[in-house]
């Protein structure tokens, strides 16, 4: 073989290997910050979109916490269960239409046994209806700078706009231990004593770290098994986001070392930007993390919180990171910088269709809603591969901030799904 042969090969060879080194999509996300600071500690893909599963619930009781707070809700007032909360899926409490249950019962079966039903009840309380609630889950999440979450129920069940990230949900989870620390406990309950039951914390880091406190579980096929923790060291608190763990062991184990991490690495003064900053440009839709084979079934079993099954482990190695915070703090600041500088970077997600045609109506709907507003940015249908098939989705592109979060809130008053994708 000649030289010129030998060097095609081994071009051929690299080039190979490249491909199969490196996923299309995140093999997992993670994030650990600085409670006090808001500072990143580590990251991994952490503005990678991501099914929450019941990780939503975080920004269910967020929104009864503030409820509370401002004296619109009492904790021992009545609420009463509708036929639609009676008919949640598991994971749940199996409360039955025109029960009775009380505002902090709901609120400790939502923190220690992520009850669907519960969560509902909560919902209906403070939106009226679920589906009026998740648009004001959503409304607050913008409002708190949680830019890549999109909600559409207020348990985190299967659902294709059921969207946030890793930097979302600990955004979220710094907010609530800090504008509520009165009711932050509940998250911390081991336990759940209701109608002569005593009801473990689904939670098993609470058990198995030391310095955990809180804070939630989440699972469906398409979310993998997640998980948000908070643990106080010596006076000092870090928030930790596990998504798309394979397995329930998985998540915790893996949880505690990026606790570990991130204490060796913030006692170390290692710490980057703060999570608000952190910014990508990253469109993907989120992956769907568990094969269908082992997760066929019905709405029920994709939605319980339940179970443990094993397969590719995750890596956290505590004090072996392959990149430090502060360098990957760099590059994030880079490239917040540069998406400022093009700020009409701004995208608008309006769905997904089998048929070209379907696609085509949802955009003329969408611009018949939008009105004069249609006129900004550029309206597309695109079609991409999604779970293995083709799909056309509508979007609208090359928005202003202000031009992409006025679309969406124009297109929810009229029941029309829609998340926005920052620039």
């Amino acid at each position: 073989m000649n030289v010129a042969a030998k060097t095609k090969l081994t071009l051929l060879t690299i080039a190979c290997f490249l491909f199969l080194s490196f996923p299309a999509s995140a093999r997992y996300a993670a994030i650990v910050i600085d409670a006090d600071s808001g500072r990143v500690v580590h990251e991994v893909e952490a503005t990678h979109r991501w099914y929450p599963a019941s990780l939503t619930k975080v920004m269910t009781i967020y929104m009864t916490f503030s409820a509370l707070q401002a004296g619109n809700l009492h904790l021992n007032d009545t609420l009463i269960v509708s036929e639609h909360a009676s008919r949640q899926p598991s994971s749940k409490l199996g409360l039955r239409k025109g029960q009775a249950i009380n505002v902090e019962q709901a609120i400790l079966a939502v923190t220690t046994r992520s009850a669907n039903d519960a969560a509902v009840v909560l919902a209906e309380t403070l939106g009226g209806s679920e589906r009026n609630f998740a648009s004001m889950m959503t409304q607050q999440a913008h409002s708190m700078g949680m830019y890549n979450s999109s909600f559409q129920n207020a348990s985190g069940l299967p659902d294709e706009g059921q969207i946030s990230s890793a930097r979302d949900l600990a955004l979220l989870s710094a907010a609530l231990i800090r504008n509520f620390p009165q009711y932050y406990g509940y998250f911390s309950a081991r336990e759940f004593a209701y109608k002569g039951r005593v009801l473990p914390n689904t939670n098993r880091i609470l058990k198995t770290y030391p310095d955990a406190d809180g804070l939630k579980t989440g699972f469906t096929c398409g979310s993998g098994y997640n998980l948000i923790a908070s643990a106080k060291r010596d006076g000092h608190r870090l928030i930790g986001v596990l998504l798309g763990a394979h397995s329930s062991a998985e998540r915790f184990k893996q949880m505690a070392n990026l606790l570990d991490l991130g204490f060796e690495k913030s006692h170390a003064g290692a710490l980057g930007m703060p999570v608000s900053q952190i910014s990508d440009a990253n469109f993907e839709p989120p992956p769907f993390q568990l094969s269908s084979n082992r997760c066929a079934g019905s709405a029920e079993q994709m939605g319980a919180d339940i179970g443990s099954h094993d397969q590719e482990a995750i890596h956290i190695k505590p004090g072996k990171s392959s990149k430090s915070s502060s360098t990957r703090a760099g590059k994030a600041k880079t490239k917040t910088v540069a998406s400022r500088a093009s700020s009409s970077n701004w995208a608008v997600l309006l769905g997904d269709h089998s048929r070209k045609a379907d696609a085509d109506s949802d955009l003329k709907r969408a611009s018949s809603i939008l009105g004069a507003s249609a006129n900004s940015g550029q309206p597309q249908v695109v079609k991409i591969k999604l779970k293995g098939r083709s799909v056309w989705r509508t979007e609208w592109i090359r928005l202003e901030k202000s031009q992409a979060r006025s679309f969406c809130k124009k297109l929810r008053t009229k029941g029309r799904n829609c998340t926005l994708l920052p620039g």
